[in-house]
């Protein structure tokens, strides 16, 4: 998945293709995005504190593993910033996903005036550009802490 990313480009090139590759990806799966956008309002609620701490831990694993792979395509972030892209790509990917899918009755109201159809969101392109702000504030911070200021 994450090939795609590699190459000489500049940081904030390779970045834009990271974000891509990453809504791309969810895009195709769209259970996990509902299941993603259920998790903190529905499934987290009426679990123990145990299940609950055995989940955050397989997540705190799971989010450093795959800010493993960030930071290998993306150096520049750092394993810390890439932890906080993938933590925040879930938060993130929750909410558009929830937007991105409006009820019959939301839908009417677009159809009916194109004035609030600006909130229709196409999901893939809104996490893509999400992602590529997200990234592109990282990067910026990164480089400032690297030159001191």
């Amino acid at each position: 998945m994450l090939a795609e990313v590699a190459g000489p480009a500049e940081p904030a090139g390779r970045a834009d293709r990271l974000a891509a590759r990453v809504a791309r990806a969810l895009a195709e799966r769209p259970v996990l995005c509902d299941l993603i956008s259920a998790q903190a309002a529905v499934l987290e609620r009426n679990v123990s504190p145990q299940v609950a701490a055995q989940f955050k831990r397989a997540a705190i694993a799971n989010a450093t593993a795959l800010g493993g792979l960030v930071a290998t395509h993306l150096p520049e972030l750092g394993q810390e910033d890439a932890f906080r892209f993938v933590a925040a790509t879930v938060m993130v990917t929750g909410s558009v996903w929830a937007h991105a899918q409006p009820c019959a009755a939301m839908l009417t109201v677009y159809e009916d005036d194109p004035a609030l159809a600006v909130f229709r969101l196409d999901f893939e392109d809104t996490l893509r550009e999400t992602l590529e702000v997200l990234l592109s504030g990282l990067l910026a911070r990164a480089d400032r802490a690297r030159l001191g200021s």
